[in-house]
């Protein structure tokens, strides 16, 4: 027993296959996050655009407001990746100091813990420019397409 607590305090070489790997997880973790992020984009900004084309194309204002959910929800998911990325980020650069200064011991092996504020960097997320200018860009589409669609209304 005091074998494996005097290995346990001992720092682990950055060499350590072990070590490479637990660095090797957070990046995988962090190459997902920003997957994710992105799926957000690819499907809202299709599936805005074909409720707006349809409901301008056939004068039915009253469709343009259902855009604003799948838009809430993608912008709100977004974020919440994005934050999850940063917070991974936090943590990786956590540990990867921690095998810089050689203080890397055996009970940080694979303890992929997020880092930093999860409100303030949901907060940085949320108005990060990675978020939220297609999302303000989807908005400003859907009022013009409002505006398109009430417009034609009056004139027939």
């Amino acid at each position: 027993m005091a074998e494996l607590q005097s290995n346990e305090a001992v720092a682990l070489s950055p060499n350590d296959s072990a070590v490479i790997k637990t660095l090797e997880m957070y990046q995988a973790i962090i190459t997902r996050m920003a997957g994710n992020s992105a799926a957000c984009k690819q499907w809202c900004i299709p599936l805005v655009t074909v409720i707006l084309a349809f409901a301008v194309k056939e004068s039915k204002a009253q469709l343009i407001p259902l855009t604003l959910i799948p838009l809430l929800i993608c912008y709100l998911l977004d974020a919440y990746y994005l934050m999850l990325e940063n917070r991974f980020r936090a943590g990786f650069q956590k540990a990867a100091a921690k095998v810089a200064e050689g203080t890397f011991k055996q009970q940080d092996l694979f303890q992929l813990l997020p880092a930093g504020s999860r409100r303030g960097l949901l907060w940085k997320a949320c108005t990060s420019p990675a978020t939220w200018p297609v999302y303000l860009g989807l908005l400003a589409l859907l009022l013009t397409s409002f505006k398109l669609t009430v417009g034609s209304c009056w004139h027939v």
